[in-house]
């Protein structure tokens, strides 16, 4: 591998991309903020700020069956996630 195709750690992760089959765990380690967003968007996900169940069932619980959980719905969960990831990154940018 060449010195220019190496990339940290922290770019690999910001440049991740999610759909409803990513599990929870995966954005939540990346994006720890994104936890107490989603609790002051709906109280109803109040239970991922429990770290015990985010690190044993997060990981294969994905976006689509949290949302389905907690009564959201799928894609608009999906769509504020994207939101709050894209504007982390620009943030973590500059």
């Amino acid at each position: 591998m060449r010195a220019s195709e190496k990339t940290t750690d922290d770019e690999t992760y910001r440049q991740m991309s999610i759909n409803k089959y990513t599990p929870i765990h995966r954005v939540l380690t990346t994006y720890p903020q994104l936890i107490h967003r989603l609790v002051k968007r709906d109280s109803r996900y109040v239970s991922l700020i429990n770290p015990v169940s985010t690190c044993t069932l997060g990981h294969c619980t994905t976006i689509e069956s949290i949302a389905f959980t907690v009564g959201d719905d799928m894609e608009t969960l999906l769509t504020y996630l994207k939101g709050e990831m894209e504007r982390e990154d620009i943030q973590f940018k500059y």
